[in-house]
């Protein structure tokens, strides 16, 4: 018996949609492939002295709005490398390296009040306006007072999995002795997130993790400076920050192991801007390495819907 052709439904172009062969890798892969292949630019600013480094796609079109992510952290710009891609359609977009992490510069003392005058520098330099700011865990609080210091020139920000108001002193712990690795596979071999998750893509872990790393006359080590646990003004800041006039958006990740409810909670008493907050399910911590599509989904749904000052 001949075997007959399967018939796929679909919608095409114009009409009815696509109509996509079943993949021989996971679709994920190929959204991850795409977004990596996006036409993007390394552009650098000097800030107070440190050379700062961002990341850049889109930003030749000056009738776009800007788009600004902000890393955790001891992170960097390349954690957004498959994210800030799929946003160059409507908007001139930027992924910055703060000073002491990344591929920027490091300094002799850091402070989180700096690292939002970094965000501004790096925006105005792009020609980002009105700008709008994303920004993780630790890159919450700097990317809100950044908003603070400049909410002329803020259109909104969108806080993701952070608890910037919780209660407790603000240091970040013991700076680390810097290790070096005699090969880039033992260094990489030793990547960790924390806090650790529980279900990280592979591809985009690798991603991340061989862009962590650089070498020098020591051998193979983190890029981050471990100077910068000691940026603990948080408790002044985060009182300027209440009441923030700018229009906030919260993505919390359901099984977070960072940020509870409380912390949910929290954010919304202290922000009266702030929209109904958006759960990401079956996520933790570093939403985008575990669940990035379903962040791109979640930041589509939230800038589909403009916000306006009260």
């Amino acid at each position: 018996m001949s075997e007959k052709k399967r018939k796929t439904f679909a919608i095409r172009p114009g009409g009815m949609g696509f109509d996509d062969a079943p993949a021989e890798v996971p679709p994920q892969r190929l959204w991850l492939e795409e977004a990596w292949a996006a036409p993007v630019e390394d552009r650098a600013v000097e800030v107070e002295g440190a050379t700062i480094r961002y990341r850049g796609w889109g930003l030749d079109d000056a009738s776009k709005p800007g788009l600004i992510f902000v890393h955790g952290f001891i992170a960097h710009a390349r954690w957004w490398d498959h994210i800030a891609p799929w946003f160059a359609d409507r908007y001139r977009v930027a992924a910055i390296n703060l000073s002491g992490m990344g591929d920027s510069d490091r300094r002799a003392t850091y402070s989180r009040k700096q690292y939002a005058r970094e965000v501004l520098a790096v925006a105005e330099h792009a020609g980002l306006a009105p700008l709008t700011i994303v920004a993780h865990s630790f890159g919450a609080i700097t990317g809100l007072y950044a908003a603070y210091l400049a909410p002329e020139r803020i259109a909104r920000a969108v806080v993701i999995d952070a608890h910037p108001f919780r209660e407790g002193a603000s240091k970040l712990g013991d700076a680390p002795v810097e290790k070096f690795y005699p090969s880039r596979e033992e260094a990489l071999a030793r990547y960790r997130l924390s806090p650790p998750g529980a279900w990280p893509d592979k591809d985009v872990l690798t991603h991340v993790a061989q862009h962590s790393l650089q070498q020098s006359e020591n051998g193979w080590g983190w890029k981050f400076d471990p100077n910068t646990f000691a940026a603990s003004d948080r408790e002044e800041m985060t009182v300027a920050l209440r009441g923030l006039a700018v229009p906030v958006d919260y993505i919390h990740a359901a099984r977070s192991d960072f940020a509870g409810m409380d912390a949910v909670q929290a954010f919304v008493d202290a922000m009266p801007t702030c929209g109904v907050p958006v759960s990401l399910p079956f996520c933790h911590h570093h939403a985008m390495i575990e669940q990035p599509v379903a962040l791109v989904a979640a930041l589509n749904g939230l800038f589909a819907h403009p916000r306006q000052r009260a």
